[in-house]
């Protein structure tokens, strides 16, 4: 097994993809080019992997808490269970990911194209998905059934038909987000932020509303709203 960033390099280009439990915290792995790769069970804590290929890679249970991710390409990236505490995914392609029951409080998200990722039971406690300055949050159809969402930022993502069906959102932030055609039944959604959101045609059966809010999506008051 590696020990090494250059080891690692070295195995990758002799054709190896097999790394279950490989342990390289801080790796400098810019550009790297892990598609394919199983690192089930690894630890790559504060790495640096921007700009990296991990397209279907298998990460399931891997420890990346910290680590800058920026600009990668994930798709199709297997990560149940893993553990992504305060990581950076700005810009990064997540489309088809499987990031059920991980770990991803705090987690920086901004501008990453996520459309169809499945995040159920996630925990993404204050994880930001604010659309960045140059590109939007693409979550369309993203799964976040059973997700904790608390005091998550969405200000001006795209999460059309997503499916958010009993997740918690309490406290977060949905200004300007576009939850069209949305599943929210079942959601905690109190004191959450949701002036300029767009809530057409989105299901909000059983769902616990803001204050001055109603079953159908709409303001039972004739004022902006704004719970905080």
């Amino acid at each position: 097994m590696p020990t090494t960033g250059q080891e690692l390099r070295l195995a990758l280009a002799e054709g190896r993809r097999q790394f279950q439990g490989l342990r390289l915290a801080d790796l400098d792995g810019v550009n790297l080019d892990l598609s394919g790769c199983d690192l089930s069970q690894g630890c790559f804590r504060e790495s640096r992997l921007g700009k990296a290929s991990l397209r279907h890679c298998r990460v399931e249970g891997a420890n990346f808490a910290q680590a800058l991710i920026w600009g990668a390409d994930l798709f199709g990236l297997q990560a149940t269970g893993s553990r992504w505490h305060g990581a950076d995914f700005s810009s990064s392609r997540l489309q088809q990911a499987d990031f059920s029951e991980a770990m991803m409080h705090r987690c920086c998200l901004r501008g990453v194209v996520a459309a169809g990722c499945c995040w159920r039971k996630a925990g993404l406690v204050e994880a930001d998905f604010s659309a960045a300055l140059d590109q939007l949050t693409d979550l369309g159809g993203a799964d976040f059934s059973d997700a904790d969402l608390s005091y998550t930022v969405f200000k001006g993502a795209q999460l059309a038909a997503a499916q958010l069906r009993g997740a918690c959102l309490y406290g977060a932030d949905l200004r300007q987000t576009n939850l069209a055609q949305a599943d929210l039944r079942g959601c905690d959604l109190r004191d959450c932020q949701l002036s300029g959101a767009a809530l057409n045609q989105a299901r909000l059966d059983g769902a616990l509303l803001p204050e001055g809010w109603d079953q159908g999506g709409t303001p039972t008051e004739n004022k902006p709203f704004s719970a905080r």
